[in-house]
This record gives C-alpha cells, structure tokens and sequence, in this order.
C-alpha cells in the first residue's frame, strides 16, 4: 500500500492544496505573481467589484484568512511592483486601504483566466467543474470550514462573479462547486490550525512534519532525506533550504545522524516533542473531523487522492513539454 492510499484526509487535502498552488505558481511565473500574490489582487477585485470600494488590510486578512501581516507584506511588495495602491483610512487612520491599479486591474484578469484552465485540469478526472464529485466534495469542504451547502442552481444563475468575493480567485464567468480556493482556504485553516498548536515549541509546522516523516518512514540517509523532503512541494522548500532546517534541528538536539555515518533519526528528546504534538493533533482532529458522515469523509479522501494523483502526471507532462 502506498503512501498517499494510507494517508489520512487532512494529509490527503494538504497535499492537493499544496500541488494546486504549485501549479498556480507555474503558470502565473511569467506575470511576476506567486499563488499567494494571486490570492490577494484576485480577492481584492473580487471584493470591489468594479466600484471605488477600498478594502483595508485586515479586511482582506479576514477575506482571505490570511494572516494580517502576511497580508501586509504581500501588499507592500505588490505596491512595489505597481500594481495596486496602499493609502491611510479616513475612515481610520490605522487602518491601511488598497485598491488595484489599472496595471493591477489587468494583469489580475490574466491571471484569472490561466487559474481557470488549471482548475479545469486538475478537476478533470472527477468529471470536471460543476459534476457531481465536485459538487460532493465541495459541500463536505464547505462544512469543514463551518459554511452551509451550496444551494440549487449556478452561481451564474444566483449573483454576478463581481459579487461573490474571493470566488473570482477561480472563475471570471461561473464559479464550480469546487475550486482551488475552496482546496486553498481549508488547507490554509488546517495549516494554521497545526502552526498554532506547535507555537511555544521548539519547532514550527514544517519542522514537526519533518520529525513526523522521520517517525513513520523506514530509515533514511542524509542525501534520500534531502531528495525526499524537496519533493515534498507542500514543503515549498529547495535543497538548502531543507538542508538548513534539518541542521537547526540537529542543533536543538532533535536530530542525529547528519554527519553521513548513517542514517538520519529522531533522537529521543525529538521523539517526545513528537509525540506530545501528535497527541494535540489527535485530539483537535477529532474535534474537526467530529460529526461528519464518514461515507462523506471516505468520498472525500476518495476524490483528493485522484486529484493528487492527476496534478502529478500533469506537472510531469508539463515539465516535459
């Protein structure tokens, strides 16, 4: 049984989120925007609508899920490459308004149009945008993130896309049951949720999940620890900097085997630190996944598997284009 038919659901979901985002990344490198820089210029058109409404900062932190100061520094670089416009409130004078530049306005509708044929892409072995997996799958993610079911009918049919917020991140025209943002904000809650329980440890989220490899997977020397783990996009990390955070870990006393001799272990104070954060991993996912039909959970994990699987021979077939 491999890795990915073993895993659990918020692994499973972390995983296509993470390969979604990569594959945003690939197709918007040319415009200068990463999946993150995206996800805001793309809310904030969604937010306005066309009119002369100027979010703040922490508007569109709470609009997105962000965190506020990530939110602040993806604005001030996008300030920096001319394409939307940060001002004082006068409304407030702490508060920090944006608005999209006419370059801003553009390039964002070029972005949301490359978005839109990656989505069809990936959601094309669940029968497409609109089937019914999508649909499925969508409703069970929307109740993860504490949000009613869809209602009947398109979204074209219900509001125009300029009034459904962050859902023009995916579709200028019609908005699919399940999108990339739906992947992204439920991947983006649990991420959050395990960078707040491991906060006042000696490791932050990337780094438990390295102790957890470690923990489940046979053994495995330096150099496959590397290949491994820089595989591993949900990571977002190239060689060195997987390298140095494997080397803070040895310094804090929670790794051994660096030197080559052998094989890379979790030395045993990094085993206790593992497992007390695991024990508040159990516990908060039951706290999550507490209620859901499990026929539901079980389609989902189904469908995430397939659309793992698919992002991978896409991004091989792409890479070899």
């Amino acid at each position: 049984m491999s890795m990915i038919e073993r895993a659990t659901t918020g692994f499973l979901l972390w995983r296509v989120t993470m390969k979604f985002r990569a594959g945003v990344d690939r197709v918007l490198a040319d415009l200068g925007l990463t999946h993150a820089q995206y996800s805001l210029l793309a809310s904030l058109r969604g937010m306005t609508g066309g009119s002369d409404a100027r979010p703040s900062q922490r508007e569109l932190a709470d609009h997105t899920g962000l965190e506020p100061i990530f939110v602040s520094k993806l604005a001030r670089a996008l300030e920096q490459a001319g394409l939307l416009t940060r001002a004082t409130s006068g409304r407030d004078s702490r508060a920090v308004e944006l608005a999209l530049t006419p370059q801003g306005v553009e390039t964002v509708g070029i972005a949301v149009e490359r978005v839109q044929g990656l989505h069809q892409e990936l959601l094309a072995p669940i029968g497409g945008p609109g089937g019914a997996n999508d649909r499925h799958l969508a409703d069970t993610l929307r109740t993860l993130l504490g949000a009613p079911p869809a209602t009947a009918g398109t979204i074209a049919e219900q509001e125009s896309p300029r009034q459904v917020g962050s859902r023009d991140m995916t579709t200028p025209a019609e908005l699919p049951p399940l999108t990339g943002q739906d992947l992204g904000e439920a991947e983006g809650a649990v991420h959050g949720l395990l960078e707040t329980l491991v906060a006042g440890t000696e490791v932050n989220a990337d780094e438990y999940v390295v102790l957890r490899v470690l923990t489940l997977r046979p053994p495995m020397t330096l150099p496959e620890l590397l290949a491994f783990l820089t595989s591993q996009r949900q990571l977002r990390r190239d060689e060195e900097q997987v390298d140095a955070m494997l080397r803070r870990l040895d310094s804090a006393g929670l790794l051994t085997g660096l030197d080559g001799a052998g094989p890379v272990r979790v030395t045993a104070r990094g085993e206790d630190l593992h497992a007390a954060v695991f024990a508040s991993v159990r516990r908060i996912s039951g706290q999550v996944f507490g209620g859901l039909d499990p026929a539901e959970l079980a389609a989902a994990k189904r469908v995430l598997a397939e659309v793992t699987q698919r992002a991978l021979r896409l991004r091989t077939e792409l890479a070899a284009a």
